[in-house]
């Protein structure tokens, strides 16, 4: 968790209009996409916090550990989205390819939690 907020504080840091240019509406579109991925996986690792009792656990974040607290998973998406988004917007000749890839690891991941019974739920 240390990491996250180190890597966060770092981009933050950084002069994200340096190298910035203006969103394309295909860039903003993966934007949304992602956005609503992130969200869908929070909702539904938040969700599996309260069902450790059923037998859930994190098998693939090796960050929050296989039995985060609702707490530790509230902090891990709080970080993470920004950051893939502000790495975004500071690499914006690399943009699009960073949205399409988290957008892909969170089809995976939300998948994944929806296939084993998670709920998209708070």
């Amino acid at each position: 968790m240390k990491k996250i907020l180190a890597i966060v504080l770092l981009l933050i840091s950084l002069n994200i209009q340096a190298q910035s240019r203006e969103w394309t509406q295909d860039e903003k579109l993966w934007g949304v996409t992602t956005g609503a991925l992130l969200l869908a996986d929070w909702a539904t690792t938040h969700n599996m916090t309260q069902r450790y009792h059923e037998g859930y656990y994190e098998k693939y974040n090796l960050l929050l550990g296989a039995t985060p607290s609702a707490g530790a998973v509230n902090l891990y998406f709080l970080t993470v989205t920004p950051a893939v988004f502000l790495a975004a917007d500071y690499f914006s000749n690399y943009r699009k390819e960073i949205l399409r890839t988290t957008s892909l690891i969170e089809i995976i991941m939300v998948g994944n939690n929806l296939r084993i019974g998670l709920k998209i739920q708070f």
